[in-house]
């Protein structure tokens, strides 16, 4: 059984708006490719015609083309006298990629700032004989101490920078 692909259905001055903003040299090519998407999608073309004209997969031209449909018949639906008009700025916005959460973090604000405290301390109370600290020392001393079971150099540095620590 196969699906079938979502209209897309544009005015001419929808259709104007968009191949002025794909012949713009200011628009980055990814998102000329996702105008060139919807643009094909609106003269009735397959999705695995526009994939092999826009060197992409299948796959994200139909998210592309599901994207703008979405957000093409929420704005239509809108009261004229409150929906915005389609604008370049909104365009871009639609064909926009999706915010994402990111990688978790691994290390709490509680850790940091244990960390930041450990090296306003001396190395030698901690048993270092030295008088001043480095980030693979402190990465010692915060993992002998129970702070975090593992941290790198790198993070180290980065949380001092962040609180404008200079390690005694």
């Amino acid at each position: 059984m196969s699906r079938t692909a979502v209209k897309i259905h544009l005015d001419a001055s929808e259709q104007a708006l968009l191949q002025k903003i794909h012949s713009k040299r200011s628009v980055p090519e990814f998102m000329k490719q996702r105008l060139q998407i919807v643009l094909a999608a609106a003269i009735g073309s397959q999705n695995k015609d526009i994939a092999t004209e826009c060197l992409c997969g299948v796959h994200p031209v139909g998210k592309w083309r599901n994207r703008w449909a979405k957000a093409h018949q929420n704005w239509k639906q809108t009261d004229e006298t409150l929906r915005p008009k389609m604008n370049e700025r909104l365009v871009l916005l639609w064909l926009s990629d999706e915010k994402r959460q990111g990688r978790k973090k691994r290390i709490t604000a509680e850790q940091r700032t244990k960390i930041a405290a450990l090296s306003q301390e001396s190395p030698e109370q901690n048993g270092f004989p030295v008088t001043h600290w480095s980030q693979k020392r402190l990465v010692k001393a915060a993992i002998q101490r129970g702070i975090v079971e593992t941290i790198s150099a790198a993070t180290v540095g980065r949380i001092l920078k962040k609180r404008f620590v200079a390690p005694s």
